[in-house]
């Protein structure tokens, strides 16, 4: 999976010049990345709050919620919600880096 390894040098080499990054939005950023290869490279893809908590080692809802939104809003992934909880939200990572350009 070339492209998911480039993402993930494009992502740290783009965190080290953002002070804004912890090590919080590394974790799940490295974790959004696995799954994204678990569906074949597949972007957008859906996402489990779950299994990204479980994973990225977050016991806390609002503490994911808000690195998911910032992420977003930092303009390093794509975050669709859904608010049904019968569909599963989408996250793109098919977008420029922050200063990688």
């Amino acid at each position: 999976m070339e492209g998911i390894e480039i993402a993930m040098a494009g992502f740290m080499k783009a965190t080290r010049r953002d002070p804004r990054i912890s090590i919080a939005h590394i974790g799940v950023f490295s974790v959004l990345l696995n799954i994204r290869r678990e569906h074949g490279g597949q972007d957008p893809f859906p996402i489990s709050r779950e299994e990204i908590m479980e994973s990225a080692k977050i016991s806390s809802t609002a503490t994911y919620f808000k690195l998911i939104r910032q992420l977003h809003e930092y303009g390093y992934i794509r975050y669709r919600p859904t608010f049904n909880r019968m569909r599963r939200s989408t996250i793109s990572m098919d977008v420029a880096v922050p200063g990688n350009t």
